[in-house]
């Protein structure tokens, strides 16, 4: 499968959650404090490359993909280099490619993960928890009453079906962003560029 294929395969992934997790977010009331962009800052956030495929792609057709991999490359904080430090609306919050973020950037604070009993338990954050605590008590209820909840496991399970090599790895943030770019970057080498598709 192309690069490109893979890419629309991703993004169609993405389309259905944002649908997914709309209809969540209206059945349980649960929301983002405005402004906020918290989860951005966890320094641990782990991620696979292909995640990030649409960005690498997005910036190899953009003409940035080498700045963004020597970016992500040199950088030595453990913050997504993606972060923009200042809120821009336009943006949906304080990612630089809000569109093209990844796959947990999409599912936090929105969705559940299997627990050990195989039920589905709420993953938020303490900031919606401390803020929202009503529609946190009714999304708990929703999931309890079994129905529709994102869960976590079944879209990176989506994910890999893709592509299983680029999908399986869990790596810190800029490190599977700088291996998408590389990715992108391998696979058109030999290439004609204005084909990339």
């Amino acid at each position: 499968m192309s690069i490109y294929r893979k890419v629309q395969a991703v993004e169609r992934l993405y389309h259905n959650l944002e649908k997914d997790v709309a209809t969540f977010q209206k059945a349980t009331d649960l929301k983002c404090k405005s402004g906020c962009g918290m989860c951005c800052l966890k320094p641990d956030i782990a991620a696979s490359p292909l995640e990030f495929l649409p960005l690498a792609y997005h910036l190899f057709k953009n003409g940035q993909a080498l700045e963004w991999l020597e970016k992500a490359e040199k950088s030595n904080s453990k913050i997504c280099i993606n972060l923009n430090s200042l809120i821009a609306e336009e943006n949906g919050g304080f990612c630089n490619l809000y569109t093209q973020r990844g796959l947990i950037c999409r599912l936090f604070g929105f969705s559940a993960m299997l627990g050990k009993d195989r039920k589905p338990q709420l993953v938020t954050c303490k900031t919606i928890k401390e803020i929202f605590p009503e529609a946190v008590d009714k999304a708990n209820q929703h999931i309890k009453e079994r129905k529709f909840t994102p869960v976590i496991s079944h879209y990176y399970q989506q994910l890999r079906s893709i592509d299983a090599e680029l999908g399986q790895n869990s790596l810190p943030i800029n490190k599977a962003i700088a291996q998408a770019i590389r990715t992108v970057l391998a696979y058109y080498a030999y290439r004609n560029p204005r084909r990339a598709g």
